[in-house]
């Protein structure tokens, strides 16, 4: 019997992943664009495990989602999991001033993937995707991390990479959606 689950998202990009990784794996998908509250916390995890209790309850079904966090390593970790807020004030130039003579360019993606049901715990999955802080922007049109962010492997950003590459990317590369249907066929 196929089992359906939610993954609540505005974002088209994650769910094309999402879609993308739960092929074949007999788990129907759904998309539910629904915007959930975000503590104000640097820690991924406390972020994610709100929001996912948070809309299990309002929704009463099993759902998902996946916070995610940029941390640049000459950075301390900025701007950590307030990418969102990055991309709505930051353009790519002005993050790349933020990174004039630092000779670290390296960069971790860290996403959270959090499946809760209603009334229960939340369920959370780590994963650490590695890469570099361009030198300039590269094509523009998407978020400012995208225009900066060389993904390991490559060597032109993600916004100089095809929607279609970069899907299958983080599909072979974020083992979140492997351990999360792993777990839902249990």
């Amino acid at each position: 019997m196929l089992k359906k689950i939610y993954f609540v998202t505005g974002n088209d990009y994650k769910f094309q992943i999402a879609k993308k990784a739960f092929i074949g794996s007999d788990i129907i998908l759904i998309q539910k664009r629904l915007d959930t509250p975000e503590i104000q916390s640097d820690d991924l995890k406390k972020i994610a495990s709100f929001s996912i209790k948070w809309a299990s309850n309002l929704l009463k079904k099993s759902i998902f989602l996946s916070d995610a966090g940029c941390y640049i390593e000459a950075l301390n970790g900025f701007p950590g999991p307030f990418i969102k807020y990055i991309n709505k004030y930051l353009t790519a130039k002005e993050l790349l001033k933020l990174m004039a003579g630092k000779k670290n360019r390296n960069v971790i993606f860290k996403d959270c993937l959090a499946y809760c049901e209603p009334g229960k715990k939340p369920v959370l999955f780590l994963s650490s995707i590695g890469g570099k802080i361009s030198a300039k922007p590269g094509k523009s049109g998407q978020t400012s991390i995208n225009e900066i962010f060389i993904p390991k492997g490559f060597n032109r950003t993600e916004s100089e990479i095809s929607r279609d590459q970069m899907v299958l990317f983080w599909k072979n590369n974020n083992y979140n959606y492997k351990k999360l249907i792993q777990f839902l066929k249990k």
